[in-house]
């Protein structure tokens, strides 16, 4: 429905300028979105973790502006067994009755939005989808916080482009924005947010088309996110840089150890999926049990509890690690929390609870990386290893493998720790994870490229369509929806039906061209009719869309009506309007162009 003084073709999208603009806006509203989340989840946490488990699982440093735990008390085996059982329980309540959206990892179901529902999200799922997570990872679910953010943001993008009535490839876009602006925010990673956006959608491609909006909100959020919080990473980390390459055998170790984890990763979790899907339990329940394998996990290693960032600090600050029920320490500690936090997290997203998996990729991979750096330290202590460099770049190339995401992964570390030093080694070993993880990913709905998906199904073609010249299929065209740039638009409202049209070619006494008008954008609603009789013209709302000469390709042609959100495009010829070729008409010359060249060679 439109507005009274045709606001909404105003505000319409109308090429590129407007995506940039209201990516900004999107960026910003992520970033508060963003905050009120990490607040919520961290206050939540300080309780749970505090005062019930008496568990400290750390924090990092970028989050200790908000609440953090404080006196922790004697560890309680009865909470940490069921309080994620009760997580689960309340999780699964709100995903069976009120929003079932809420369920699992959130960044497949983005995806899955992305490529088959031409970027739609319910305007109830960023908030359904923040509660579930703040009760799973609350009460010691293993997961990340960055699904939720990534929907919040994707659910600002999503529903600005539905008011403003944009169409899919503008709504599409930003979706992703708006994931961009969760991710830069609550990872303070501005470009490693954007990056993710773009690169998680598929296997080996990305979304090219949506990068400098993915850019413009994912640092417009971060920018709004450190204003409230502070500046600064997320994590602290002193310098360092790779000066002895003596190191680098190390490093080529790391990447094999996590294609080969990462492997592991992704069939657990695809299984544990599938299991619980078959499971013949109430959909309510689901949640609650695996909440409950979790906790029997826990007892043994409490260490897997949460998203785990606080372990990655309370290593990068040098301390060791020790066991909480056991009370030992070494690198074969640090690779059963690894592998412990891979069954713990498969269990808690896969059984239905709400939790990101890229945080608990960090975590496993940064515990990988210190298992490699300890070893190296007691087998080669010539080479006066560090540990903290392996870990980080453990938690950029195992992410890099399970999401097929390898820039993705170096720059969201860089971003994470504020300093591309470590960029080389997560280079080399980011590529080799990659490079032998092709045929597997964390994220089912994947699509390999381009190409594949729904999304871009004229791509595949249009070099045929940049072939085909419009004089060449057409010598007559259409003039039933042009209409005089002084017609009101009470009168064009009045008489649209009759024509059948919902956009309208404008021109000029001497049928000059003079823009489009669409009443998908522009409308007076029917109350306010008789007032507004014949005070707005056709030519004070028109939308300047670039016109066509019967020289140009159907490419061109196709390129300019989803650009402009329009469904007609005008044909002019010595500045005056010969008429206009609809969108039927493209594809049907595009099919004819296909069926000729097929008789041609048969």
């Amino acid at each position: 429905m439109g507005s009274i003084f045709g606001l909404k073709g105003v505000f319409s999208i109308q090429g590129p300028r407007s995506i940039y603009v209201y990516s900004l806006f999107i960026g910003l509203l992520s970033g508060f979105g963003a905050y009120g989340f990490n607040w919520a989840l961290t206050w939540t946490e300080s309780f749970t973790f505090g005062n019930l488990m008496g568990y400290n699982p750390g924090i990092p440093s970028g989050d200790m502006h908000f609440h953090s735990i404080g006196n922790v008390g004697s560890i309680s085996p009865f909470w940490i067994l069921f309080l994620p059982a009760i997580g689960g329980l309340l999780v699964g309540i709100i995903t069976s009755f009120f929003c079932m959206e809420a369920q699992g990892g959130g960044t497949d179901s983005l995806i899955y939005s992305f490529h088959f529902k031409e970027g739609k999200i319910q305007a109830k799922v960023p908030f359904y989808k923040a509660l579930a997570t703040i009760l799973t990872l609350g009460s010691g679910g293993s997961g990340g916080k960055e699904g939720p953010t990534a929907q919040i943001g994707a659910g600002f993008g999503s529903s600005l482009a539905g008011f403003l009535g944009a169409g899919a490839r503008a709504r599409r876009t930003l979706m992703l924005a708006g994931t961009a602006g969760g991710l830069g925010a609550i990872f303070r990673a501005p470009l490693g947010g954007a990056i993710t956006a773009v690169e998680m959608v598929y296997q080996e491609d990305i979304e090219s088309d949506s990068l400098v909006p993915c850019i413009l909100s994912s640092v417009t959020a971060y920018l709004t996110y450190t204003s409230i919080a502070g500046s600064g990473s997320i994590f602290s980390v002193q310098e360092y840089s790779l000066n002895d390459y003596r190191h680098i055998p190390l490093y080529i170790v790391l990447g094999l150890l996590c294609y080969v984890v990462g492997f592991f990763f992704v069939k657990v979790y695809h299984f544990v999926q599938d299991v619980f899907s078959k499971l013949p339990l109430p959909n309510f329940l689901k949640p609650a049990f695996g909440g409950l394998i979790v906790g029997c996990i826990a007892l043994l290693f409490p260490e897997v509890l949460g998203s785990g960032f606080g372990l990655i600090q309370r290593m990068i600050n040098g301390e060791v690690l020790e066991s909480t029920s056991f009370g030992f320490s070494g690198p074969f500690f640090l690779l059963a929390v690894a592998l412990f936090k891979v069954f713990s997290t498969s269990v808690t997203v896969g059984s239905g609870s709400s939790g990101g998996l890229l945080g608990p990729s960090f975590a496993i991979g940064g515990m990988l990386g210190a298992f490699v750096g300890a070893m190296a330290q007691t087998l080669f202590p010539e080479l006066n290893i560090i540990i903290f460099p392996f870990l980080l770049v453990g938690m950029g190339s195992f992410f890099a493998g399970v999401a097929r995401a390898p820039i993705a992964g170096m720059v969201m570390v860089c971003d994470m720790i504020g300093s591309y030093e470590l960029l080389p080694p997560l280079m080399i070993v980011s590529v080799i994870a990659v490079v032998l993880s092709h045929k597997f990913s964390i994220y089912r709905n994947q699509i390999k490229n381009r190409f594949l998906s729904p999304s871009h199904h004229w791509d595949m073609n249009q070099d045929i369509m940049d072939r085909i010249r419009i004089t060449d299929h057409f010598s007559e065209f259409r003039k039933y929806a042009m209409v005089s740039e002084h017609v009101s638009l009470t009168e064009l409202q009045t008489n649209a039906p009759g024509i059948q049209a919902s956009d309208f070619i404008l021109v000029g006494p001497e049928e000059e061209y003079k823009g489009i008008v669409s009443l998908r954008k522009n409308r007076i609603l029917p109350e306010f009719e008789e007032d507004l009789k014949n005070l707005i013209t056709c030519g004070e709302i028109v939308q300047d869309v670039p016109s066509v000469n019967r020289n140009d390709t159907l490419g061109k042609a196709l390129q300019i009506l989803l650009e402009y959100d329009v469904d007609k495009l005008a044909i002019v010829e010595d500045g005056k309007c010969l008429g206009y070729l609809r969108y039927i008409d493209l594809f049907n010359a595009y099919q004819n162009e296909v069926k000729n060249k097929q008789r041609k060679s048969v």
